[in-house]
């Protein structure tokens, strides 16, 4: 009767969710801030200057392959850096969930041997979601919701890609709607955040940090970095927390299998 009822206690909750994500940055923002900001802050402000300043030159007086092909370059590394920093905000989180504390060796570790699945899921879930919101927008939705957590899968449970997004839909079921209740309400805290940074911007320069003809100057740049540190590492605990929660949810506690699969 005591363990049937323990089980049957399990419900999933929004508010543990947030908790937990601001929890483990607040625990250890080293990792997750300071690898935030060199992984992705700083490479996505510089590359957004870069980006405002030719975008002119590549479509103002003729296609330019050389322009284009450095975006695209930008692009790709940007991608790639990207899920590096998911990978290690997602094994630092795990660690905050077991009351333990990782090192950037170890997070750069875990990130490193899982990036490519990592990046080529990341591919695949975003192609899905925008070919489902540019048909009925909806089924884009309900994507978002279900493949919510495929990257956390890969990184915990060193799962395939095609098994991440089995075991991404697995763990939602049930969940969508509060899962899309805690996208909104991330969201509207990373558009707080970035109107936070355009007033900033409009009192000091009297201009958005985001309008080209100020893009490439120091402080927009600066403020660019800032807003992007921040965005990156809440949405990236935000799905590992998610993530720990729907297996919380479904599975039961499994503090003791996480720490083996990162030994």
């Amino acid at each position: 009767m005591g363990p049937m009822a323990v089980v049957n206690d399990r419900s999933f909750s929004i508010g543990r969710v947030i908790g937990r994500a601001f929890g483990a940055m607040s625990k250890n923002p080293v990792v997750i801030l300071g690898l935030s900001l060199v992984l992705s802050g700083i490479p996505s402000g510089l590359f957004s200057a870069y980006f405002r300043q030719d975008t002119g030159q590549l479509f103002g007086s003729g296609f330019n392959l050389t322009i284009f092909l450095e975006l695209a370059a930008g692009l790709l590394v940007a991608a790639i850096l990207h899920g590096l920093v998911v990978g290690c905000v997602t094994r630092s989180s795990i660690a905050y969930s077991e009351r333990e504390q990782a090192s950037v060796g170890d997070c750069l570790s875990v990130a490193l041997s899982r990036w490519l699945p990592v990046f080529g899921a990341g591919i695949l879930m975003t192609l899905g979601i925008c070919v489902g919101t540019l048909l009925l927008f909806v089924p884009g939705l309900m994507f978002l919701c279900m493949w919510a957590v495929i990257i956390p899968v890969i990184v915990a449970e060193n799962s395939g890609v095609i098994a991440a997004f089995t075991r991404s839909a697995q763990l939602t079921r049930g969940a969508r709607w509060n899962i899309f209740g805690l996208v909104v309400i991330v969201w509207l805290i990373v558009w707080g955040i970035d109107l936070l940074g355009s007033l900033v911007s409009r009192l000091t320069l009297g201009m958005s940090y985001t309008n080209p003809a100020i893009a490439t100057q120091t402080l927009p740049i600066i403020l660019s970095i800032v807003i992007t540190t921040l965005t990156t590492a809440i949405s990236s605990c935000k799905a590992a927390a998610l993530f720990i929660e729907l297996r919380n949810w479904k599975d039961g506690p499994q503090d003791s299998k996480l720490s083996e699969i990162f030994a």
